[in-house]
């Protein structure tokens, strides 16, 4: 399937300041703020913001990407798309939990941008699934960190469910080896995303992939 990223389309849609004042930004941040805007799931609109939801989404995703500009120090190991999408992300989620929050104190109810039709709430979950879509963002950017063997490996791992031992299969080597070399890449994606005392992402590749 060959389907163009959606900001392709959204771009058309914002005002020529707004779409300026992106194209200002740097590439690493322009797409940050395209990734965070789109974690927000746009298509859903309060009905307060039924006609300039996204221009509005992208607003605040550019303002927060002008903040991370100012104050991004590279010397602290963490490159500027990972940073700022932290950033932007965190930004978005406090923007959006607000207006949501106020949309359902008036009992007014989200429509479709293009259809103008109303659709369910998000439910209770929504803030943790735009959560987690970051989160598996910022563990791409760090196995890209990593590359070759060991960003293959960790995709495999994290995120196509392969088991230690059908890696080590693939690869023609110990299971043992592998799973060394998977403490180090966990590690490392840990420390890289601030969530070291987390540990469901490699129970989440190790739950799925053994069940084949």
């Amino acid at each position: 399937m060959n389907k163009k990223p959606p900001h392709l389309k959204w771009l058309h849609h914002l005002p020529k300041d707004l779409q300026q004042a992106l194209h200002d930004l740097p590439k690493p941040l322009q797409t940050a703020v395209h990734t965070a805007v789109a974690a927000c799931q746009p298509q859903n609109a309060p009905r307060l913001y039924a006609h300039d939801w996204l221009q509005e989404l992208y607003h605040e995703a550019i303002c927060a990407a002008w903040d991370v500009q100012r104050k991004y120090d590279p010397n602290k190991g963490c490159s500027l798309y990972r940073w700022g999408l932290r950033v932007i992300g965190q930004q978005l989620k406090g923007f959006c939990d607000r207006v949501w929050a106020v949309a359902r104190c008036e009992c007014a109810y989200p429509c479709e941008e293009e259809t103008g039709e109303e659709v369910a709430f998000p439910d209770a979950r929504a803030s943790e699934q735009m959560e987690e879509e970051l989160l598996m963002c910022e563990v791409r950017e760090a196995l890209c960190e990593l590359g070759g063997l060991d960003e293959q490996i960790g995709v495999w791992y994290l995120f196509e469910g392969w088991s230690e031992r059908a890696i080590a299969k693939r690869l023609g080597m110990s299971q043992p080896a592998i799973s060394k070399r998977l403490k180090g890449i966990l590690a490392y994606v840990r420390r890289r995303v601030g969530v070291e005392g987390r540990t469901d992402e490699g129970n989440r590749g190790r739950q799925r992939g053994e069940t084949g």
